[in-house]
């Protein structure tokens, strides 16, 4: 077994109800907990040969291995290539990937998009890695891009595979900075789909939600997907020839 298999499978076998439960208050269901080999890694590695890249990087910021989510990330092929660390505190923002393949587009969610990307000749892109799993459920073509931006190397690679391309980036400035790189860049690519997300009133009530996680934090799913559905409209099937 390769050694990142091994760390997504020792992580995901950590996973404890303190764990689980901030899963879910960030909006990710047990299915795609399991879907997408979520894990809790908490200073421990597995014993298993290998990861001296691994060891190494994290020697030297020991703190990202301690309380931390394990996502991974992987290739079109469903290879796991990589993997993004994330504090379980939401209130600790920040993230640190650990990715050593550079030669191919490396997201979180890529794997688990493409089944339906070659079905439906279309893809959904978010930022952040939480930011997916509310709209995977309605939307399952749909990878984070863990940036605000389509690197070249990405939009070469899904140039073969994608026609449509939904652009779901944040609602801040950013983010809308974002969108009009994209279009800029590769409206000749692409049909591109700005997918704007209203600015409703955080639950704090302290300012307005930016990103589809905050969103599904005031909504819930049951708003949620309605508002998808209608952003949809008819392209709503997973037939590129429908």
């Amino acid at each position: 077994m390769r050694w990142l298999d091994a760390l997504v499978e020792f992580a995901h076998d950590q996973l404890g109800d303190r764990e689980l439960e901030a899963l879910w208050m960030r909006g990710v269901s047990d299915e795609q907990i399991e879907q997408f080999q979520l894990g809790w890694l908490d200073r421990q590695l597995p014993d298993a040969d290998g990861g001296d890249s691994f060891r190494q990087k994290y020697k030297e910021t020991p703190w990202w291995l301690r309380d931390v989510f394990v996502l991974p990330l992987t290739n079109t092929l469903g290879q796991v290539k990589g993997v993004q660390l994330r504090r379980v505190d939401p209130e600790q923002k920040g993230y640190s990937d650990f990715s050593p393949h550079e030669d191919e587009p490396v997201l979180f969610g890529l794997a688990q998009a493409m089944p339906h990307v070659w079905k439906s000749g279309a893809l959904w892109v978010v930022e952040g890695a939480f930011d997916l799993f509310p709209l995977q459920r309605v939307c399952p073509n749909v990878t984070a891009t863990l940036t605000n931006r389509l690197t070249d190397q990405v939009a070469r690679t899904l140039r073969r595979l994608v026609d449509d391309l939904w652009l779901a980036y944040d609602m801040d400035s950013k983010g809308r900075e974002a969108v009009s790189r994209v279009f800029k860049q590769h409206g000749r690519d692409f049909k591109l789909h700005d997918v704007r997300f209203p600015r409703v009133r955080t639950l704090d009530g302290k300012g307005q939600v930016k990103d589809p996680s905050e969103l599904w934090e005031v909504w819930g799913d049951a708003q949620l997907r309605p508002f998808l559905k209608r952003k949809l409209g008819p392209y709503d099937t997973e037939d590129r020839d429908g």
